[in-house]
């Protein structure tokens, strides 16, 4: 019994060190099956790259911009679907722990779409590598910094997290209440500027009466007698 006793009291004791050591570490808490951290409202930063491309999407007020692009604007319906789908994506069965295989699963360096969350402090929330599957285009596979470990996810998401500002952006609209004014003032200006002149009648020579329109002359077949 004593010995039952010591035990319990040490599984405790683990088990208040424990949730001790969860307390201290950062408040940016991962779900076990979850890539990213579940409070997406300290996101400022969203570093996006693969070998060919590098994008970066920053916070400015409550809006979000395409950083060195200051002639694009965002993409309506471009940063919710990411927040739901690319932030929201999951682990689910694991395919390798063996760095050596990274390659084949297309999350190497060199071959993976990286991305790289940052909060208001500059500080790394989270950092991932995504790579295609050559077999199943319904899933992606994801492994995350300092792991091994290579993940199927529950959909595939890497189309929507694509490091060019062409996808992100496209250039402000001309506003249609100028385009509006400036074709009516070029309509009214091609309305006012020909003045019709006014028809006069010719008079007749020597003051006489205005010259009516010419009468032929009587035929002989057009004669009664």
């Amino acid at each position: 019994m004593d010995n039952l006793k010591y035990i319990l009291i040490a599984l405790v004791v683990l088990i208040v060190l424990y949730f001790a050591s969860q307390m201290q570490q950062s408040g940016y808490s991962t779900r076990a099956d979850a890539v990213f951290p579940e409070d997406t409202q300290a996101i400022k930063q969203i570093d996006l790259w693969t070998k060919d491309d590098t994008l970066t999407l920053k916070k400015e007020g409550e809006d979000w911009v395409i950083a060195q692009h200051d002639t694009l604007q965002m993409r309506p319906n471009k940063m919710d679907p990411f927040f739901e789908r690319v932030l929201g994506v999951k682990k689910e069965t694991m395919m390798s722990r063996n760095p050596d295989n990274w390659a084949k699963y297309s999350i190497a360096d060199t071959s993976g779409t990286h991305i790289k969350l940052i909060d208001g402090n500059g500080d790394e929330m989270a950092y991932a590598v995504f790579g295609r599957s050559s077999r199943d285009w319904t899933h992606n596979y994801v492994r995350s910094r300092d792991e091994d470990e290579v993940y199927l996810t529950n959909e595939s998401v890497i189309h929507l997290m694509y490091p060019r500002a062409s996808y992100w952006g496209e250039k402000p609209k001309a506003d249609s209440t100028v385009a509006d004014s400036a074709s009516f003032d070029i309509g009214t200006i091609g309305e006012t500027s020909m003045p019709v002149a006014e028809t006069v009648p010719v008079e007749a020579q020597d003051g006489g009466e205005a010259a009516g329109p010419a009468v032929p002359e009587a035929t002989a077949a057009d004669s009664t007698e």
